[in-house]
């Protein structure tokens, strides 16, 4: 099987929005987490509020991406001549104000904007001097960046479709691999708690089982792995590794795990839309919340 060929000869459909609902894996760890924040979300429609760390790890996400897209496709000198520390700080800086004109008001201090900023530039500078170290040249394709998925998850509900957008996906040509990254921005690292999450860490198992239909990759041949970037690192780490401010982490993704993904995203379409239809159905959504008093996530704001 020619992977690559599978891959690029795959013409994603667009959504019909007359008569499709999407979902993604927002949606179902929400409803998994606390159905009443995902009411309030997605059927009440109410915003969750701007965040500092959302304009963080968008502007992140698009610059480490830009650099990848530079270094595989256009060459190691394109990628070396792009000034990422400034990217970083142009994205991070109009993602805050855009954010601060829809609110009306600043939303951080101007001493956390700088921290965040020379967090960032830290991080940039960092990937930049151990690049080789997490990502290889030789052997390895780009497939794509934001590579999009959109496919009905629940076979009895051909008009509820999962959709979602890859950060990175790669080929190992020497392994025959697909390697599917995820970028994430944090304080200081996942800790075990956040590893063994199955709600946080389900979501690369979800792309790994639905990539693989999308574009007929067998998924056996698929990795997955959470590339995890800190803003903050010990001042006297206890070990070498603590100094690092890159953590990767490669979730269990067999087929056990992958079966309890399909029938957590299952159970949530049958909870939450009418039987076979893309509409929500509010009758069941309310009887589910009466019985629902306290969520499993302790940091849920809804629910304090």
């Amino acid at each position: 099987m020619n992977i690559i060929e599978n891959v690029n000869k795959t013409v994603v459909p667009e959504m019909d929005w007359a008569y499709q609902k999407n979902i993604s894996y927002t949606q179902l760890s929400a409803w998994m987490e606390c159905p009443h924040r995902w009411k309030q979300m997605y059927i009440d429609k109410i915003k969750q509020p701007p965040s500092i760390h959302l304009s963080f790890g968008t502007a992140m996400h698009e610059t480490l991406q830009e650099y990848m897209e530079l270094m595989y496709n256009k060459g190691q000198q394109h990628a070396d001549q792009f000034d990422a520390h400034a990217d970083f700080q142009e994205r991070f800086l109009a993602l805050y104000k855009a954010d601060v004109d829809k609110k009306g008001e600043h939303f951080a201090t101007q001493k956390e904007l700088i921290e965040f900023t020379n967090d960032g530039l830290n991080i940039i500078d960092f990937f930049l001097r151990h690049r080789q170290e997490h990502f290889h040249k030789h052997g390895w394709k780009l497939l794509g960046i934001e590579m999009p998925i959109l496919l009905a998850p629940h076979e009895d509900y051909p008009n509820v479709k999962l959709m979602g957008k890859l950060d990175l996906v790669m080929f190992d040509e020497t392994m025959h691999r697909v390697v599917i990254w995820d970028i994430k921005t944090s304080t200081r690292g996942w800790t075990k708690y956040d590893k063994e999450n199955k709600i946080k860490t389900s979501q690369m198992v979800m792309y790994k089982k639905y990539f693989a239909e999308q574009y007929d990759v067998p998924v056996e041949n698929i990795d997955v792995r959470y590339f995890i970037v800190k803003r903050k690192i010990a001042a006297n780490p206890r070990y070498a590794i603590m100094k690092s401010r890159i953590q990767k982490f490669e979730p269990s993704s067999g087929k056990t795990t992958q079966n309890k993904m399909v029938k957590n995203m299952k159970a949530f379409i049958e909870d939450v839309f009418v039987d076979g239809s893309h509409m929500y159905d509010t009758d069941n959504i309310d009887r589910i919340l009466a019985e629902t008093d306290k969520c499993s996530s302790k940091w849920c704001q809804t629910c304090k």
